[in-house]
């Protein structure tokens, strides 16, 4: 019992950081309603793990625990899918913004002389 209240207070502290991290980015209502979704699957999970394990039979997986294992693999793949692409729009900005100020830089010598 002890334990499940530590996880349960654990997901609601990382779901409340997270919404707290997402301020002021684009799709937000879609990555809130993903965040609250995925706190309220992982209260349920926790506090019935009989239930993942009837859910895991229903579609072939032995386990409760092998079905979670796949849904992270899954996860952690998509997440690892959206830090390249984000990283690689901040590139591109980074690099738009270098040009930008190498031109005007280069304006700037050129008017002056």
């Amino acid at each position: 019992m002890a334990i499940q209240i530590l996880l349960i207070v654990a997901v609601i502290l990382g779901v409340v950081f997270t919404l707290r991290a997402l301020r002021g980015e684009k799709q937000l209502a879609i990555k809130r309603l993903a965040a609250l979704a995925f706190a309220l699957l992982a209260i349920v999970s926790i506090l019935f793990p009989g239930l993942i394990s009837k859910i895991a039979n229903f579609l072939g997986v032995g386990r409760g625990t092998d079905l979670l294992l796949y849904l992270f693999i899954i996860a952690a793949v998509l997440f690892g899918g959206a830090v390249i692409r984000a990283k690689a729009r901040s590139d591109a900005r980074v690099t738009k913004l270098a040009r930008a100020m190498a031109l005007s830089e280069a304006n700037k010598r050129y008017q002056s002389k």
